[in-house]
């Protein structure tokens, strides 16, 4: 969904671990800066080896205009995988996404799909597909892959992102919801599974004309 990026200028906000923009770095773009507001994450930084067109800070969607790393800055291509749904308000953060995109600029966002808290929240308070779908305030849940941890966010519906999408004058190109393919269910059997019960992720690519 991000199509080429050789020799493009990428903001990955939302990085995590910054695996995904060292991928775009050491694989043609011309920079790639990364943002992410955890500590967590940002230790593990200290393990990555150097590339010259890579740069991780710290950082949330609140403050991102701010930060002396991207401000007055422009890139041709803003991602933001699996982190929106953390966002204090989904529509002032796609416009702020939004503002850093040079004209003819690609927006690519991923999150985990809607349907998959329908059916989880259904499990744990009983509340029916359709209810649960509905109910978009922040909810605490059991990460799926650690159950010690609890993970608490909005829970914006399919609607709501493609909304916020269009608020930001963004044009959607193209939407994605991604299957399990047969080599990922060889490589990772128990996730697989659990994408199978729970849906996967929805994904979004949005253009900014000029």
């Amino acid at each position: 969904m991000c199509g080429t990026f050789t020799g493009k200028r990428v903001l990955d906000a939302g990085c995590g671990t910054g695996d995904k923009a060292r991928f775009f770095a050491e694989h043609g773009a011309a920079s790639v800066i990364g943002i992410d507001p955890r500590e967590g994450f940002a230790e593990n930084w200290n393990y990555h080896a150097a590339c010259p067109n890579l740069l991780l800070a710290i950082g949330d969607f609140e403050n991102l205009p701010m930060l002396p790393a991207v401000a007055a800055r422009q890139f041709d291509l803003v991602v933001c995988f699996q982190a929106l749904m953390y966002a204090v308000s989904l529509t002032e953060t796609v416009r702020t996404l939004r503002n850093f995109l040079a004209p003819g600029g690609d927006l690519v966002i991923s999150v985990p799909h809607p349907f998959r808290f329908a059916i989880l929240k259904n499990e744990i308070e009983g509340w029916g597909h359709g209810y649960s779908y509905q109910k978009i305030a922040p909810y605490r849940y059991p990460s799926p892959w650690k159950e010690d941890l609890l993970l608490e966010h909005a829970m914006p519906r399919v609607s709501d992102y493609a909304n916020a999408i269009a608020a930001a004058a963004l044009r959607i190109e193209a939407v994605d919801e991604p299957a399990v393919t047969e080599e990922f269910r060889k490589i990772e059997p128990e996730k697989a599974a659990w994408m199978d019960r729970y849906i996967g992720i929805l994904i979004f690519r949005a253009h900014l004309d000029g």
